[in-house]
């Protein structure tokens, strides 16, 4: 006959919480917090003042005015067209250069992994190096580009690249593509080799073509990686700031500037730091407004397994 231990009776108590992690983290969370947080409070805050770039601790108290001369001021309107167009157009392009080159590089070919490596190259060449490369080949007079297309009769004369309104955006949107195709091949080469062989070979016995296979196997495959690296190609189109100022500074007339370049602009070249910074909070507003509806709209809907 067992005895019956009183103990046994007596709720079991919640094991003590380990505070050790959190003050070994706390250091470094409170640096981290410093550098993320404090620089977007002081912008925020030098949005509501008129101050200048050499004297921005001695600015004059003016509330909403500077977001108020937002709302009249056509180069901001300006900004924000032309933000939207070079972002969802440097995202479709890149994502499918990236979806082109992931298909290419998941299949067995001979020296893949050389391949591999230099499909790399062009995400890790810095930007300016990059920048300064393509306006070389782009220049009207002497760029290899317009030599090559001349000589293959698609053009009659060199074209302006740069310093066309109507060319430098397309121009500006092919060479950020290229220099950032590489990031979004390799995670969506990741996500490609997640998806079994048996989905492929199913569908094939059920008398499923490429494209059929491509629409129903291999996209849903990707959904979940499609949902974290488009929101990260947009995130990156809309804040790019080296690539756009080092290749057109946003001209010609204003044809590619965004609300980035828009914000340097005014802060260093009119040194109006109250206004740039009143540009920079309502850039981060959109951000922040993009990612919670992307958010919502797709993650919350089911949209990832």
């Amino acid at each position: 006959m067992t005895r019956h231990s009183p103990a046994a009776d007596r709720p079991s108590r919640a094991k003590p919480f380990d505070w050790m992690p959190v003050w070994l983290m706390m250091p470094c969370g409170i640096i981290m917090a410093g550098l993320l947080f404090y620089p977007i409070v002081r912008g925020i805050t030098l949005s509501f003042f008129n101050t200048r770039l050499l004297r921005y601790n001695q600015g004059e108290f003016i509330g909403l005015a500077n977001y108020w001369a937002l709302g009249s001021d056509p180069a901001f309107w300006n900004s924000v067209a032309v933000t939207f167009i070079y972002g969802a157009a440097t995202m479709v392009l890149t994502y499918c250069l990236g979806l082109g080159f992931a298909l290419l590089l998941n299949r067995e070919i001979p020296g893949r992994g050389f391949i591999r490596t230099l499909f790399i190259m062009p995400w890790a060449i810095p930007e300016v190096v990059a920048v300064l490369i393509f306006v070389w080949m782009l220049d009207a007079q002497y760029g290899v580009i317009n030599y090559a297309l001349v000589e293959a009769g698609i053009l009659s004369a060199p074209v302006a690249w740069l310093t066309s309104a109507g060319l430098a955006m397309p121009a500006l949107v092919l060479v950020t593509s290229w220099q950032q195709f590489p990031f979004a091949m390799l995670i969506l080469l990741a996500g490609l080799q997640t998806i079994p062989d048996e989905q492929y070979e199913a569908a094939m016995v059920d008398g499923a073509g490429v494209f059929r296979r491509f629409i129903h196997v291999t996209l849903p495959g990707l959904r979940a990686v499609n949902v974290v690296l488009i929101l990260i190609l947009i995130l990156n189109s809309f804040r790019k700031v080296t690539m756009i100022y080092a290749m057109t500074g946003g001209g010609p007339a204003r044809s590619t500037e965004t609300l980035s370049i828009l914000t340097y602009n005014v802060a260093f070249q009119y040194q109006r730091i109250g206004y740039a910074s009143a540009v920079g909070a309502v850039l981060l507003v959109i951000l922040l407004v993009l990612s919670l509806a992307y958010f919502f709209l797709i993650v919350r809907r089911g949209e990832t397994p």
